[in-house]
């Protein structure tokens, strides 16, 4: 194999096209993927969970699937980590209503598949209607993601959901019935976990085959990017991405980087490994390039634990060009482009790369292997040309070298990590090699930028340069940045706590000009607005409720989203009073239970209002001056009062 070293051909060949593991691995947080957060109904309330709908589909023969990678382990082909199973589970065809309240229900479905690691959705004819919400969450309510909203609908009506933990999820939907036209969805595809992997949550696992654990599912060599040997490289970490392959029925992890173009524009490019999006001889196709989810910030919280921290998702991607014609003759690379641009607070560095013909001496790569938290290896020795298949020099050859918390290697689901030089550009993206843990000498082969740049063929779709450089300005190296002309969400309401019937001014506080406005306004009338300053909004329900703002201009699109920013509560007047006292609930359908005490704490007077009465009064003409407590209660939340009593 050209420049390879001849002893290492058998250790090389055992891992071409080493790409994935497809152990899926999820975060507990309700924010994972890009979501608006919140806490399903059922969290706060009480809901009859034995009436819930459970749907248990047939569990593949793990132990025959684990034979078969076993038996493909030499072959060059990918690694699974799980498989889809096909069903057709609609909201008119499954799951369990159950009526909130007037105008809101929710509706439930378990999905259960024994012994599974992790289970995730893949949905068709996907549409969210406005003022609905979709979370998913693992049986035991450790590990929870969404609220999904009519903010993922996409115009392909498809959609992923990362797998949550455990051998069964539910579903739960909360639904506007007020809405002309209501949600809709197919979930098309189960994804059930078989690799086994750790949880970030504290407790015991919802599975026999999951024990608790904080270590992640890659070798012990690796070394953490959290560790000091990854200080010197902050900003590259935040641009390396895992990324969720799904090829057809199966799934598997590769790792990315988000580029840098020489227009500026930050424009979501994502640099991989042509054999990611290969496998079993099958390309991925735009269908499953659509539930391709990317996953930022997926690092551990310290050096010593890979619990990870803060990961952020998206899904979907167009392919724009790849070696894919050439083969094992080409550089192996891959570029998508997402279908959105990157949140900034995802804190995406946009890599510089390089595309002259040059070798470096010293430099990183970081990775994700077996999909695990964001790893680091270097190396100190110079790089050598390779070659993966038949023509030289497609390739660059590296050694790894040992550091003070490990000797870092790559792994299946490193594949497509770049290769950083000294100066901190990406030089190549892994295809394969033979290093591992066990063998620590071993050497890997990058697919050069040099050789994707211009030479895999003519067309665009064969090469880098019309992507990187769409200026066409002939530069062959370029820093990475982070995107600070996006516009960036900001804003500040002139009050947060106010009595119920009240109006909120909210002012805009966004930075770099944008040029778009979109307000949500939960439980506010009105709820949107599509201007800057969105004017007075009035709240007449007792609550807490989330404010988002999304703001775009040419360099890409920011949202701030605050969770319960507003509380609504009980207004009471006159304040002091010679006689009666007003106390309103609003357009607020729950029972207000009452309670007036004098300041000493002896009880005057205790007693329970109907739902939906919008006001009660109440007389201190029986009681002597003086100053009283008047407590509020009302669907768990309580409010207290101090009135002052000076009767005529």
């Amino acid at each position: 194999m050209g420049s390879q070293h001849p002893e290492l051909m058998i250790r090389t060949l055992i891992r071409i096209f080493q790409t994935t593991i497809i152990s899926v691995f999820i975060f507990s947080t309700v924010s994972a993927q890009r979501s608006a957060g919140g806490l399903p109904y059922s969290f706060t309330h009480e809901v009859n969970r034995q009436a819930i709908e459970q749907v248990t589909l047939k569990a593949p023969d793990y132990e025959l699937l684990k034979r078969q990678d076993d038996s493909t382990s030499n072959m060059g082909i990918a690694q699974r980590m799980g498989i889809c199973l096909s069903t057709e589970l609609t909201i008119e065809n499954s799951g369990t209503y159950t009526e909130i309240r007037p105008g809101r229900r929710i509706w439930q479905l378990s999905v259960h598949v024994d012994d599974a690691i992790a289970l995730g959705l893949y949905y068709k004819d996907f549409n969210l209607a406005f003022d609905d919400s979709l979370f998913i969450y693992s049986d035991d309510k450790s590990h929870l993601i969404g609220a999904f909203t009519s903010e993922n609908n996409n115009k392909n009506r498809v959609f992923a959901t990362e797998p949550v933990k455990g051998e069964t999820i539910i579903l739960e939907l909360s639904e506007n019935t007020l809405t002309p036209e209501g949600s809709n969805f197919m979930i098309s595809e189960v994804l059930v976990v078989y690799q086994q992997m750790p949880f970030p949550f504290n407790g015991i696992s919802a599975t026999s085959r999951n024990t608790e654990s904080t270590k992640g599912d890659s070798e012990e060599c690796e070394v953490s990017t959290v560790c000091p040997e990854g200080d010197d490289w902050r900003d590259q970490i935040n641009g390396v991405v895992r990324i969720m392959i799904k090829n057809g029925n199966t799934a598997y992890w590769c790792t990315g980087s988000v580029m840098n173009n020489t227009a500026l524009d930050f424009s979501p490019l994502i640099l991989t490994a042509d054999h990611c999006a290969l496998s079993n001889g099958r390309y991925a196709s735009q269908w499953d390039r659509n539930l391709w989810i990317f996953f930022f910030r997926h690092e551990a919280t310290t050096c010593e634990d890979d619990t990870p921290s803060g990961t952020r998702s998206l899904t979907g991607c167009v392919k724009l060009a790849s070696s894919t014609p050439l083969g094992n003759d080409g550089s192996d690379f891959y570029l998508v482009q997402l279908k959105e641009d990157i949140p900034n607070s995802y804190n995406p560095f946009f890599q510089g790369w390089s595309a002259s013909d040059e070798l470096s001496n010293t430099g990183v790569t970081i990775h994700h292997p077996a999909g695990d938290v964001k790893k680091i290896s270097t190396y100190n020795t110079p790089l050598e040309y390779s070659q993966w298949g038949d023509t030289p020099q497609t390739h660059l050859m590296v050694q790894w070298s040992a550091t003070t918390n490990g000797h870092g290697v790559t792994e299946g689901g490193s594949s497509g990590c770049p290769l950083f030089n000294a100066s901190k550009r990406i030089i190549g993206q892994l295809t394969g090699g033979e290093s591992d843990c066990s063998y620590l000498a071993g050497y890997d082969h990058f697919g050069r930028i040099y050789y994707s740049w211009d030479k895999n063929g003519e067309n665009d779709t064969l090469r880098l340069q019309p992507w990187l450089d769409p200026l066409n300005s002939g530069l062959r190296v370029l820093d990475g940045s982070y995107n600070t002309k996006t516009a960036i969400a900001q804003f500040v309401a002139n009050q947060t706590t106010i009595p119920v019937g009240s109006y909120i001014t909210f002012n805009d506080l966004s930075i770099n000009n944008p040029t778009q406005w979109e307000w949500i306004f939960e439980g506010g009338s009105p709820s949107s607005a599509q201007s800057r300053q969105p004017g007075l909004i009035y709240y007449d329900r007792l609550g807490n409720y989330d404010v988002t703002l999304v703001v775009s201009n040419e360099f890409g699109t920011d949202s701030l989203y605050l969770e319960d920013y507003i509380r609504v509560v009980p207004a009471i007047y006159p304040n002091p009073t010679r006689n009666n006292v007003f106390i309103l609930f609003g357009n607020d359908e729950n029972e207000h239970e009452i309670t007036i005490t004098n300041v000493a704490g002896k009880l005057i007077s205790n007693f329970t209002v109907p739902g939906d009465t919008g006001s009660y009064e109440f007389s201190f003409l029986p009681y002597s001056s003086g100053i009283y407590i008047i407590k509020v209660k009302s669907n768990q939340k309580e409010e207290q009062y101090k009135i002052v009593y000076t009767p005529l």
